[in-house]
């Protein structure tokens, strides 16, 4: 990336953060509560007298722990976007990497909304589904995010090689945030149900499901400073993505490994090959070296007049 950007997308940049900022201050706590009171009712109404034996305990309360957190998240992000408008217009060179990843806040933490309503609203038990369910409350969320988060990536001036490198990479980081979440949030609640309480009997997979609960509920912020780190060309941020990456592969799949048996295993299979697929992006040097701000001498316009003969 090479953060630099003409005055008119400064001003458009400026703009989208603070619109996107009033967004997730003034209309996400009411978003969020409406989308998790869908979830809940349907956890509670429908999916626990189908199956009485399930659990069900547990997602209720991490589904209302999780997406407070979220409402907090957004709040505060958009406080601090509004706050560096200004900055972004003056042309700082840390607010336009610092913009970009508070806007994927809301575009991985949308993307945690509305997945669940697909499960619980839109679907039913055994495979059914809910005729009535609506689209997702959530999806403004996640479309604000997303319109913040692109405009911000493509404000800058690059060629097209670096513009679509950065999509590519870009898109892949918030994609993979939002899928390691939501397989944290089954990791979690099977961990959370362990029935050999107090102890930690290997036949229920805690050693697999910590790793693919509370490991990747902490890897997802990992992926936000990836982002900002990335955005703002420093090499950190490759290895911070590439860490992130390899990590959320190893617990899915050690996961997918020991839950292969059940439904539940094809999702952390995707998982796992969402995030191979960010490593083996982030390994490739196309995407690497442009997302860095780096290209290879032969590219370079001053190399090519260089190596044109010269004419008497």
């Amino acid at each position: 990336m090479t953060n630099e950007t003409t005055k008119t997308g400064r001003i458009v940049m400026a703009i989208a953060a603070v619109l996107v900022g009033v967004f997730l201050m003034f209309s996400t706590p009411y978003i969020t509560v409406d989308q998790l009171n869908l979830a809940l009712h349907r956890l509670v109404e429908v999916f626990q007298p189908a199956d009485p034996d399930g659990v069900w305990d547990t997602p209720v309360k991490i589904l209302s722990a999780t997406f407070h957190v979220w409402m907090a998240l957004y709040v505060f992000s958009g406080a601090l976007l509004v706050l560096i408008a200004k900055d972004i217009y003056a042309d700082k060179k840390w607010a336009r990497p610092l913009a970009l990843a508070l806007m994927s806040i809301p575009s991985i933490g949308g993307m945690t909304f509305v997945i669940p309503h697909m499960v619980l609203v839109l679907g039913g038990p055994n495979g059914t589904t809910n005729p009535d369910a609506g689209m997702p409350p959530a999806m403004p969320i996640m479309l604000v995010g997303l319109a913040g988060y692109f405009i911000t990536l493509l404000a800058e001036k690059a060629d097209w090689k670096t513009k679509v490198a950065q999509i590519v990479t870009f898109t892949a980081l918030g994609v993979v945030g939002g899928m390691v979440f939501m397989n944290a949030q089954h990791g979690v609640r099977h961990f959370l149900h362990n029935p050999s309480l107090p102890f930690f009997e290997t036949e229920y997979s805690n050693p697999e499901l910590f790793l693919g609960g509370y490991v990747m509920y902490a890897a997802v912020a990992l992926f936000i400073v990836a982002i900002y780190l990335l955005a703002a060309r420093k090499e950190s941020g490759w290895y911070a993505g590439m860490m992130v990456g390899i990590v959320t592969f190893v617990a899915a799949f050690l996961t997918f490994v020991d839950r292969m048996g059940q439904p539940s295993g094809q999702e952390w299979l995707r998982g796992a090959m969402l995030s191979l697929g960010l490593t083996v992006i982030l390994a490739i040097p196309f995407f690497k070296n442009r997302v860095l701000g780096r290209t290879t001498e032969a590219e370079t316009p001053q190399s090519k007049t260089a190596l044109k003969p010269k004419t008497a």
